[in-house]
């Protein structure tokens, strides 16, 4: 009896130690380089072009001690948390300044991206046991998108963290099916939804938990099912209260979105083809890695062969809102976010359940291999990401280029750049990258140069052929990789066939007229392919000099 007290102590010990190693692991890679991009010396903005519109509403929340955000093209729930971040740090003596600001915000998504490993620990377990639940905390503390943008103040990892918590208590109504399981996996739909309008998606988890109970028509029937809904609802009326009392800024913002989302993002991604195929070879592919990509897919068919009402369950969520944004014309790969706990889920539940298939058929030599290959398969997830998130410690190539362009090119010299500089630009005055369109184009005027922007001409290539073209030219990889990609496709429409040709035929000049003198950022080997937002810490810039 003692014997076996001790081997039941030892392996309870191995458990909380190899779950406390996760914790620790997905901490250690949230946190380091947490002060990428952040305002500075050289500029009062973040590098990441879309973290001003939730820090500015969370500053706003706090500043005015109103429930009003000032903008809903993202619902209010982490600008609320962050405008709570930022008020305990100033009660407690913290200095102010923009960079706190923008920290606290961002303390606050590494906090819920954390808690989103330990609730997708527990989800995991809920569903399927110990061994599921503590690999697919293991799947999501290394995933190279998760740990990547958790260093960003921006929405899409704080919702997994609600989804992670609905799909664990949609496991409960299977197993138990409790009034109150019902109700708290609806509430905490609601709040994913509160966070990030899609993410809301997973109730419909719940709902087929509910129809693949064996035993539900016993259970009060869709009664149970409406008192999810219904705390779904009121969740996120709580989390985004503008939804009423601010309704129709609520619906501008919203519609507006919803828009932006069905008619493009420029040249971004136009020619992308099917938004399905491209979402998993771009934006999964890079997001989970290659091999956990197409472990995801293999989970999801292992999961319908096999039948499973668990492990259906966590499709039924996964699969429509993988199409439902595959559907967009805007494929961002932080849109796939909300699916990263029922994808670490489903690989745990596939690659467990195929080791003990393999137990039961008593093949112990395909067992070692197996373990391998999913030992293998995490070393090199876990390799990709370290190597992905060490970026967040070197200089950003926009300082570095903005600091040889001090050194080297004198106050008030004409410099020429493609489109109105951006978050890709070196910031070469305080606010030059900082927000819209217009307000970048304000900027202009207070920079130390005469910037000479190619897309305000009134022709295209319109300053080369009069007699003063400037002498310097500066261009960001990003103002011309997707003109460079689509220069002859024939799948885009008139407008971007027109956008390409103003771009190519200021770059081609450029390259004509000019010599190269120096590049800031590197996008070769296994970084060239990331997707459009993964790659917002890593900017390739090139200073061109006129040659005569």
């Amino acid at each position: 009896m003692k014997r076996f007290a001790l081997r039941v102590g030892y392996h309870r010990a191995a458990k909380v130690g190899a779950l406390l190693l996760v914790f620790v692991v997905a901490v250690a890679l949230r946190v380091y380089g947490l002060r990428w991009g952040l305002p500075g010396p050289l500029h009062s903005y973040s590098y990441h072009p879309d973290e001003f519109l939730s820090v500015n509403a969370a500053f706003r929340i706090y500043h005015t001690r109103s429930f009003d955000p000032g903008i809903y093209v993202y619902p209010s729930l982490y600008m609320y948390l962050s405008a709570l971040a930022i008020s305990v740090g100033l009660g407690y003596g913290v200095a102010p300044s923009l960079t706190f600001v923008y920290l606290a915000a961002r303390i606050v998504t590494v906090i819920m991206s954390v808690a989103a490993v330990v609730a997708t620990w527990w989800a995991g377990r809920m569903l399927f046991g110990n061994v599921v639940g503590l690999v697919a905390a293991l799947i999501l503390c290394i995933a190279p998108l998760h740990v990547q943008h958790s260093h960003f103040a921006t929405v899409d990892v704080p919702s997994t963290f609600f989804v992670a918590l609905a799909l664990g208590f949609a496991g409960l109504i299977i197993s138990r099916g409790l009034w109150r399981d019902y109700a708290i996996a609806g509430t905490f739909s609601g709040f994913a939804a509160g966070t990030k309008y899609n993410a809301g998606l997973v109730i419909l988890a719940a709902l087929t938990s509910h129809l693949l109970r064996r035993n539900a028509k016993g259970d009060a029937q869709w009664l149970k099912t409406m008192t999810a809904a219904i705390c779904a609802g009121t969740a996120f009326v709580i989390s985004t209260p503008g939804f009423l009392l601010r309704y129709e800024a609520f619906r501008t913002d919203f519609l507006s979105e919803v828009s932006h989302v069905s008619t493009g993002h420029g040249l971004v991604f136009a020619g992308t083809g099917n938004g399905i195929v491209y979402n998993f070879l771009s934006s999964l592919w890079y997001g989970l890695g290659p091999v956990m990509a197409v472990m995801l897919v293999i989970s999801v068919l292992w999961a319908v062969v096999r039948f499973d009402r668990r492990a259906l369950l966590v499709t039924a969520f996964l699969v429509p809102y993988y199409v439902l944004i595959s559907l967009s014309q805007v494929r961002f790969a932080r849109y796939t976010l909300p699916m990263y706990p029922a994808a670490a889920i489903l690989i745990a539940f596939m690659a467990v359940d195929f080791y003990l298939l393999l137990a039961q058929r008593k093949l112990a030599g395909i067992r070692v291999i197996w373990i391998s290959v999913i030992t293998g398969m995490m070393l090199f997830t876990l390799w990709y990401t370290v190597n992905l998130t060490s970026v967040f410690g070197r200089t950003d190539p926009r300082d570095r280029a903005a600091r040889w362009i001090f050194m080297h090119i004198p106050r008030g010299s004409r410099i020429g750049v493609i489109e109105v500089p951006w978050f890709y630009s070196p910031p070469l005055s305080r606010m030059l990258g900082y927000g819209r369109l217009e307000d970048r184009e304000e900027a202009l005027s207070d920079a130390p140069y005469d910037f000479v922007v190619f897309r305000l001409c009134n022709q295209h290539g319109y300053r080369w052929f009069d007699s003063f073209p400037p002498k310097w030219v500066i261009v960001s990889n990003y103002e011309v990789e997707d003109a460079l990609r689509l220069r002859g496709s024939r799948s885009i429409g008139k407008a971007e066939r027109e956008e390409v040709e103003r771009i190519m035929t200021d770059f081609e000049l450029v390259e004509k007229h000019y010599r190269r003198v120096v590049s800031f950022g590197d996008m070769g080997g296994w970084l060239a392919g990331l997707p459009h937002d993964m790659r917002y810490p890593l900017p390739t810039l090139t200073i061109y000099k006129l040659r005569r």
